[in-house]
């Protein structure tokens, strides 16, 4: 996955088109991704999800959340949620 702290949305464009062109030519169709995983990154942009979503992308792993949020959502069990971006951040 990309930087999200740094990078312009066109560089995450360019970047995942180059990924993906890899991808098709050296696994064909089946090779293309269809869930994120952000391994360590330092936050979330809010355009992430969006992003990934007008990308193909069904689904997306993250590995940091606020420690009280993640900590009320094991308490409720509603780890699973669904990231939308928001227009008016």
């Amino acid at each position: 996955m990309n930087d999200e702290a740094s990078t312009h949305y066109n560089s995450i464009i360019d970047q995942h088109s180059l990924g993906a062109e890899f991808l098709r030519d050296n696994f064909g169709e089946c090779g293309r991704p269809k869930i994120g995983w952000q391994i360590d990154p330092f936050g979330h942009s809010r355009e992430q999800a969006s992003l990934l979503a007008q990308m193909g992308f069904d689904g997306l792993f993250f590995g940091r959340a606020d420690y009280e949020d993640r900590a009320t959502r094991n308490r409720t069990r509603t780890m699973e949620m669904v990231w939308k971006a928001s227009a008016n951040l």
